[in-house]
């Protein structure tokens, strides 16, 4: 633990860590020694962060990642704060067909899951690469290993965010700085059971978020992409196309009331 505080402490910023895989990125980061800067829209923060301990260990700030003001709202939360890792973990998403989808939240996605994670390596990346140490984690999804149907611009946001963390550690290679982005598999969290998926028609069981957060943090150092799972190793290595189909297919699947199950193609029937 000691060695983690010094890589990477004292303090961390984690972004949607009022629930789901926020949280368990706040509870794992304090576990290790850290305190933790707590960014949600969701005023209940305020609640869940009291719940963790004293301000020493988690300190809440209500904050609208598609608001630009808020990495100023971050500076003067984290005034005389060490910040040695930021987590950009807050995400938005739509499912639906694409074109089904409103400006509003077309904007809100490209806001808080691009934007939202370039302003927040802006704000901390300098600093950490003057005290030659510290991290950054982006949390991505196995919708970034190809255009997933069902969930496109959200695919697309996931894949700008292992593209830019892989370019980052090129960039950082010399600096000690570690940049990892955890592409994810589906996780049991809040957000996916109020979705309107169907776990029983997931392509396989829902991970719990805690697995998944131990074993990026473990991994960090290592920096780069990191798959979570076997089933994300194996489809990474499917060619591409076939990879767009497979997962458009599994991910449009667990949605029985937003989309018609596809069927093979004729050719491809085994009847």
């Amino acid at each position: 633990m000691g060695e983690f505080v010094a890589r990477y402490g004292p303090w961390a910023v984690v972004t949607g860590a009022a629930q789901g895989v926020g949280l368990a990125f706040t509870e794992a980061l304090i576990a290790r020694g850290l305190g933790v800067v707590m960014v949600d829209v969701d005023p209940r923060v305020t609640a869940v962060a009291a719940a963790l301990g004293d301000e020493r260990s988690a300190r809440p700030l209500v904050a609208d990642l598609a608001n630009p003001s808020w990495i100023d709202a971050l500076d003067e939360a984290t005034d005389q704060l060490e910040v040695g890792l930021a987590v950009a973990n807050a995400g938005v998403a739509f499912v639906g067909r694409y074109l089904d989808m409103d400006p509003g939240r077309r904007r809100a996605i490209l806001d808080v899951n691009c934007t939202a994670t370039v302003d927040l390596a802006s704000w901390a990346l300098p600093a950490m690469v003057e005290r030659g140490r510290g991290g950054f984690v982006a949390t991505s999804s196995g919708s970034a290993l190809a255009g997933t149907g069902g969930v496109a611009l959200y695919s697309a946001t996931k894949a700008f965010s292992v593209n830019l963390i892989e370019a980052l550690g090129w960039e950082l290679a010399d600096s000690s700085v570690d940049t990892l982005a955890v592409v994810a598999p589906t996780m049991d969290t809040p957000m996916f059971r109020s979705g309107g998926a169907d776990p029983a028609r997931a392509f396989a069981p829902p991970v719990d978020p805690r697995v998944v957060v131990e074993g990026a943090l473990d991994a960090l150092p290592s920096g780069g992409r990191w798959l979570a799972d076997e089933g994300l190793a194996f489809a990474a290595g499917v060619d591409r196309a076939e990879r767009v189909a497979m997962m458009s297919i599994a991910t449009t699947a667990m949605y029985p009331n937003t989309f018609t199950p596809q069927r093979p193609k004729p050719e491809d029937d085994p009847k």
